[in-house]
């Protein structure tokens, strides 16, 4: 990439502390991952101003790292959009970390903007506060479903999403997801 270009990085999940270590809050954990490799473990997310709080960043020359943590996933597009605004006079990649169901704890997929945002509720409340304006890719970590379960129940799905990470999930995430999610962004940005 050349010129005035930028990545922004966005990681969604529920309010931290209250929900860390939850499956929901996969793409906040790995988005901390990501940030070693960039090598911006050293710098300190500052609050972005207008928004309450509720998302924090941390920026270099050509990358943007976001945290929505500050609200519930499904009502984070609101105040991303506010600071995704601030980005149009770039030539932004935007991509945003979440957790998903369809997708087996360990497998990571980088999914095109124009792709569908699989009933994925944090998704939909960023293309609807968008309003389609900022194209993003997806870029999902498999938390899978239940074992044994095949239900798309809502109660048993909320369950699931909102438990606690297993040490076995947090290790499969760490030496397998983070791997490749760093593949498929180095790729997608190249």
């Amino acid at each position: 990439m050349s010129g005035k270009w930028r990545l922004v990085l966005t990681g969604i999940g529920n309010p931290e502390p209250q929900y860390a270590g939850t499956r929901h809050n996969v793409g906040l954990y790995m988005l901390e991952l990501l940030r070693k490799r960039l090598g911006l473990q050293g710098r300190t997310y500052s609050p972005v101003p207008n928004t309450g709080g509720k998302v924090h960043y941390i920026e270099d020359e050509h990358c943007t790292i976001l945290r929505s943590d500050g609200q519930y996933m499904n009502l984070s597009g609101e105040q991303v959009c506010k600071v995704w605004a601030r980005y149009a006079k770039y030539q932004a990649r935007h991509v945003v970390i979440h957790d998903e169901l369809s997708v087996a704890c360990g497998k990571v997929q980088l999914r095109a903007p124009s792709t569908s945002i699989r009933g994925h509720n944090g998704l939909r409340s960023l293309l609807k506060c968008s309003g389609g304006r900022v194209p993003f890719a997806k870029l999902a970590i498999g938390i899978g479903r239940e074992p044994g379960s095949r239900s798309r129940d809502p109660a048993s799905v909320s369950r699931w999403v909102l438990g606690a990470l297993t040490p076995q999930e947090l290790q499969t995430l760490l030496t397998q997801s983070e791997p490749a999610a760093w593949r498929a962004l180095t790729q997608y940005i190249s």
